[in-house]
């Protein structure tokens, strides 16, 4: 059993420590780009990708809003507002959903919907990202 529990973390570690080969984003802070995740929870694949949206908002600098629709933080998120309080998020149903905003648009320019895999989401979330600051 001891070594099932070390896999998996071995598996982990690999994933998090990967991701800045990955990703093709920038090691300063983004200027023009925000995200929001839109989830529950209790949505098993929200946790999956709330800590792999953090270890890329960490990397990018670039802000998140967690919209949480049972109202409860998604960590390693601490912070979050209702999702039926933002007219952004308030219909979204089906989660996760990773909206991604771009401040000299003032608007969404991107939504990346489910998460299937920590390589596609990631590679999913960077890419929009790179496409926003690229203007």
């Amino acid at each position: 059993m001891g070594s099932k529990s070390m896999t998996l973390f071995n598996r982990r570690s690999f994933i998090l420590g990967g991701a800045s080969t990955l990703l093709p984003m920038p090691a300063l802070a983004l200027e023009n780009t925000g995200v929001i995740l839109v989830g529950a929870s209790w949505c098993s694949f929200c946790k999956q990708a709330a800590p792999l949206l953090k270890l890329l908002s960490d990397q990018g600098g670039f802000p998140v809003l967690v919209a949480s629709y049972d109202s409860k933080p998604i960590p390693p998120f601490p912070d979050m507002v209702p999702s039926q309080s933002n007219p952004l998020t308030r219909d979204i149903v089906s989660f996760p959903v990773t909206l991604v905003y771009s401040s000299s648009e003032n608007r969404v320019v991107g939504r990346v919907d489910g998460y299937r895999n920590p390589r596609w989401y990631m590679r999913s979330v960077a890419s929009l990202i790179n496409q926003v600051e690229a203007g």
